[in-house]
């Protein structure tokens, strides 16, 4: 699977539309690329970009961190 193809699964999960953080409508044409201002989706696309890339975890959750704090 793709980055694209994991992040809109995440994405297309129930509970991602029932808490309102994006329309069905916004998951089915969301790329990768995407510009978003959703810290949930930036947090989802950091988590999944370090494990895609063998990052390891403590690298991952300090560039999480690294990005809440702004």
């Amino acid at each position: 699977m793709t980055r694209e193809e994991i992040l809109r699964s995440f994405l297309e999960d129930e509970l991602v539309e029932k808490k309102g953080y994006l329309k069905k409508s916004e998951v089915e044409s969301f790329k990768w690329t995407s510009a978003n201002t959703n810290k949930l989706v930036e947090v989802i696309k950091f988590a999944i970009d370090g494990e895609v890339s063998n990052e390891s975890s403590n690298i991952t959750e300090k560039r999480i961190n690294q990005y809440l704090n702004k």
